[in-house]
């Protein structure tokens, strides 16, 4: 019996290291959070896990708006010059959009830095501007 349950934990011993790499293999990692209380509240959130993209999350009033298998096609898109940078994520599926930008300016002597979320769908625009705890790191996507 003292045999057996040595041989078992021996074989269980590499499970535990096949179950924490594929853990690490399948973590993820926020690339844009946003959330506000203007115009209505949301909460946002992109993540990467491996090398795909998800929204998340995106809810709007305590409700979940569009779940991230809605959308078909995902573009970025990056703008730069002299003393301006934008960067956004664009989940279209239809007749939703959802983009995601970060814009950071140094014109006319004010730094302007906006973390924003815009929502289209069946031709409404809505738009909100993310507050001070926002989270963009959509300048270190490479483009695909």
């Amino acid at each position: 019996m003292i045999k057996s349950n040595v041989a078992k934990f021996i074989l269980a011993i590499p499970l535990f290291f096949i179950v924490s790499c594929n853990a690490a293999q399948s973590s993820s990692q926020i690339i844009f959070k946003c959330n506000t209380d203007e115009p209505t509240p949301i909460e946002l959130v992109v993540s990467k896990v491996g090398n795909k993209l998800h929204l998340d999350k995106f809810i709007i009033n305590a409700a979940t708006v569009i779940d991230s298998a809605d959308f078909k096609a995902l573009e970025k898109s990056s703008y730069h010059r002299s003393l301006v940078t934008e960067h956004s994520l664009t989940f279209n599926g239809g007749e939703s959009e959802v983009i995601v930008s970060d814009y950071y300016s140094e014109e006319f002597d004010t730094v302007t830095k906006e973390n924003t979320v815009t929502l289209q769908k069946n031709e409404i625009k809505k738009y909100w501007v993310c507050d001070s705890t926002a989270i963009s790191k959509l300048a270190s996507i490479e483009d695909f």
